[in-house]
């Protein structure tokens, strides 16, 4: 059983709660029962103490008193003292004579009595307040996660906002029109532009959802590459290999794009005798893919280079474990590997 913990502070305040009043009076009473005794009777006052503030804390606190109904939370709270005196007086006035030939007052002696009901009053009072006052930090603490949720999101809120008045169609249609008015003068320049409009295309309105379809983000990997290309003109050397059928198959938006940065950022990748290799295998009930380059320092990537964390976890919520990614480094090679089902 998995408890949350907001439940394990309660047992644990209940729990210090009982030790210092019990701790107290059992080292500072001057008629003390016996060990045996006095733990038997910690046992029956636990139990009533336990019920008192649990039915409080998880049931009077949320219905009633969340709620607004202060009058008859009180009600409740006055109802509970007469709860714990009972609970109190079957066990240790009725049940315990009967198993254990002992109990704890005289209830022939009509002083006694009174004391007996002072006592679960004061008791059963304690365990009201202390649930409320528990109840009451949690609720603060809880509300104050909330407005700090709620001030995240309304700055988020107000970056996409920002974000939004320029206009993305604006920005293709100037990038178009760059490309019309350079595709008869300078036509790799044109090229690159297209190539660039298609990006910003694909990340600005493709990958809104969890999955895309694999063909367009291969196609995505092939024109970030280009441009790569481009920077390094024939001093790039970076094998990107897809073997299979890209048609109908679908995968998490912008995965492959770690494995490609991963490589192209952080690999050697202007040594033709050590070329850098991303491989994509697709068949019929997985896709692989696996990226090799060498390093030139002893950095490990697996921890800075390729944001293992955020890959695993995002994978974990679209697949929970019917997913495979590891990474490997040795001698100066890094390697990621990564199984995905279709």
């Amino acid at each position: 059983m998995k408890f949350s913990k907001e439940l394990k502070y309660n047992l644990l305040i209940i729990a210090l709660l009982i030790l210092l009043d019990f701790g107290w009076d059992f080292f500072t009473s001057s008629n003390r029962l016996p060990i045996s005794y006095s733990l038997l009777f910690t046992l029956t006052f636990s139990i009533s103490f336990f019920t008192v503030y649990f039915v409080s804390y998880y049931y009077l606190l949320p219905r009633l008193f969340n709620t607004k109904k202060y009058i008859l939370f009180g009600a409740s709270v006055i109802f509970m003292i007469f709860v714990f005196a009972g609970i109190r007086f079957l066990l240790e006035e009725v049940l315990s004579p009967i198993l254990f030939n002992i109990n704890n007052y005289n209830i022939n002696d009509q002083s006694i009595i009174l004391t007996y009901f002072f006592d679960s009053f004061i008791f059963s009072f304690k365990a009201s307040l202390y649930s409320t006052l528990v109840y009451l930090f949690f609720r603060y603490r809880d509300n104050k996660d909330k407005l700090h949720l709620l001030e995240i999101k309304h700055q988020q809120a107000q970056l996409a906002t920002l974000k939004s008045q320029i206009s993305p169609h604006f920005l293709f249609n100037v990038l178009n029109g760059f490309y019309v008015d350079l595709y008869d003068e300078k036509l790799e320049t044109a090229n690159d532009i297209l190539k660039l409009s298609q990006l910003l295309r694909y990340v600005t309105y493709e990958t809104s959802e969890d999955f895309v379809l694999l063909e367009k983000e291969v196609q995505f990997i092939n024109d970030y590459l280009h441009f790569f290309k481009r920077r390094y003109e024939n001093n790039f050397h970076v094998n990107f290999i897809v073997d299979g059928n890209l048609k109908n198959h679908k995968i998490p938006s912008l995965i492959l794009i770690n494995f490609v940065e991963n490589v192209c950022k952080h690999g050697i990748i202007n040594n033709p005798d050590k070329p850098a290799k991303i491989v994509i295998t697709i068949n019929d009930i997985d896709l692989l893919v696996n990226s090799e380059n060498y390093t030139s320092t002893s950095e490990k990537y697996m921890e800075t280079g390729i944001g293992t964390e955020n890959i695993r976890k995002r994978l974990e919520v679209l697949y929970n474990d019917n997913f495979s990614l590891t990474f490997q480094q040795s001698n100066n090679i890094f390697n990621a590997h990564l199984q995905l089902p279709l």
